[in-house]
């Protein structure tokens, strides 16, 4: 154990392989040799080991709440939660385990409990760093962000250098919109924690937001080591860099979500004219609309085979590959276009004598982006919007809040045909018909800015970083118009500047 806790792993892996020798289901052999595997960044020999000493002892918290923390670190979360109840059932008054359940919750976004957790670590026992530390950063998921800051700052007078406290306060910071300050919480543990992709993550999202691209981009590329960003894709091709292409074959792959792709795709022409041929990777719901992309010499589905390519580049690093900055976006008027069979089918829909403006609408994201609490509203929200009579809405809404079109407000003239959009394809289609597009930041409004089509987005008082701060457009789309939250949680005040917006534009 001494050369365990001195931080020896080497020496206290021996002496543990040399006890299992003599005693191979030594319950506590095994589970300090999985801890080992563990800090080793070895998650699945941690279980393995740690799962058979819980087969020798299963009456022993630790060993479960050790398990639940391995099994985390491969996302096999629901194997988690039971192994992280079990040794609450087991040790119901250790600050530890309480802890380390909330943290399993916290994973799965589960905040609500994930405090409770949290809290009764600290009533258990009051200078657990780490559980005000968590505490803080579940408070933040939730929106709670005074609080949030509280408990960081207690959680760092406990132990200053805590690196996740200081990546939480950070992030509690740049929430309340204080981004000097969070970026210098970042700042202090990338100084002590040079290595840590997280921090370098977050500091790239304050310093584009701020505007400084030259920072943000080079910052931003930490993320492709952030599994929770990007997931684990590794390809045996060399990465392309900007270097000239000479004739090879380039192979352009989404990362993230539906209006990365859609908003990072202004670059592929530029990328074919460095020589080569480009294939791009499309998620199927993206595929019918890229299939004419400019630059674009063959389109690949996510999830199947891929042909032949010599090097590679994520989508989102484009940017950083051009050195790109607010004056020298690529934003032409429109560089995505609808199918024009579509828009003649779509075209028989629409009465043609109903003089009304046509606007289409988007209240929510999907429930999986890890700021929708913020970023999305229901429906019922747009009530200021009703009793427009010179106005036709029609839904542009896809998914879980898709249903709230079926209890319109009343006086909102709402028409939803979105069963009918099979992909994106279909929804430019329809946005082709369209006078405007008012959206909170989702795909839908990345599509319509990329066709030209005006597009007002509603954002919340902290946006996405690609929409920066303070100023009403974008450089990144020309017919986009930005509607900001005043102050944390102002839709109504959103809402009522777009009635009067709408009611000296359109009636």
């Amino acid at each position: 154990m001494d050369h365990h806790i001195a931080g020896r792993l080497d020496e206290a892996d021996l002496i543990y392989r040399q006890v299992l020798v003599d005693h191979p289901s030594h319950p506590d052999a095994l589970h300090l040799l999985g801890i080992i595997q563990s800090q080793r960044g070895q998650p699945h020999l941690a279980i393995d080991l740690i799962s058979r000493a819980v087969k020798v002892r299963p009456d022993v918290a630790w060993f479960h709440m050790h398990l639940a923390e391995n099994l985390r670190a491969l996302r096999k979360y629901d194997d988690a939660l039971a192994a992280s109840r079990r040794a609450v059932e087991l040790a119901p008054n250790d600050a530890m385990v309480h802890n380390s359940l909330g943290a399993c919750l916290s994973d799965m976004r589960q905040f609500d409990p994930a405090i409770a957790e949290f809290r009764r670590a600290i009533e258990l026992k009051p200078d657990l760093a780490d559980a005000h530390s968590n505490l803080g950063a579940a408070l933040v998921a939730t929106g709670q962000l005074e609080e949030a800051v509280v408990s960081l700052q207690t959680a760092l007078q406990l132990n200053p250098y805590l690196p996740g406290a200081h990546n939480n306060l950070g992030n509690a910071l740049y929430n309340l919109g204080n981004i000097s300050e969070a970026i210098a919480s970042f700042e202090r543990v990338a100084a002590a924690h040079p290595n840590d992709a997280k921090i370098h993550a977050n500091l790239a999202l304050a310093f584009l937001l701020l505007g400084d691209f030259e920072r943000g981009w080079r910052e931003h590329e930490w993320r492709l080591k952030v599994p929770e960003i990007v997931g684990n894709r590794q390809f045996t091709q060399p990465r392309w860099n900007g270097e000239s292409l000479d004739g090879k074959t380039i192979l352009l792959h989404p990362e993230q979500g539906f209006g990365d792709a859609i908003q990072f795709a202004r670059f592929i022409p530029r990328v074919a004219a460095m020589g080569g041929t480009v294939i791009l990777e499309s998620p199927p719901e993206l595929f019918r609309l890229f299939q004419k992309f400019p630059g674009v010499s063959q389109l690949a589905t996510r999830g199947q085979s891929l042909p032949r390519f010599d090097l590679h580049c994520p989508l989102n690093s484009l940017g950083f590959v051009f050195n790109i900055n607010a004056q020298t976006i690529p934003s032409a008027d429109s560089y995505l276009q609808s199918d024009p069979d579509l828009v003649r089918e779509w075209a028989g829909r629409f009465d043609a004598n109903d003089r009304r403006k046509r606007i289409g609408l988007v209240w929510a994201g999907r429930p999986q982006h890890t700021n929708e609490r913020n970023r999305s509203m229901r429906l019922e929200q747009f009530a200021p919007l009703a009793h427009l009579n010179s106005i036709a809405f029609y839904s542009l809404q896809k998914g879980d809040a898709a249903v709230q079109a079926a209890h319109a407000l009343d006086g909102l003239h709402l028409i939803d045909w979105t069963n009918d959009l099979r992909d994106f394809a279909d929804t430019a289609a329809m946005i082709a018909h369209l006078d405007l597009v008012i959206s909170v930041d989702t795909a839908v409004a990345h599509l319509a800015g990329a066709m030209g089509k005006p597009v007002w987005l509603l954002l919340p008082w902290i946006s996405d970083w690609r929409w920066m701060r303070d100023r009403p457009d974008s450089p990144w789309y020309r017919s986009m118009r930005l509607f900001r939250q005043s102050k944390i949680g102002d839709w109504a005040g959103v809402l009522q500047t777009v009635r009067d917006s709408l009611q000296n534009e359109f009636t």
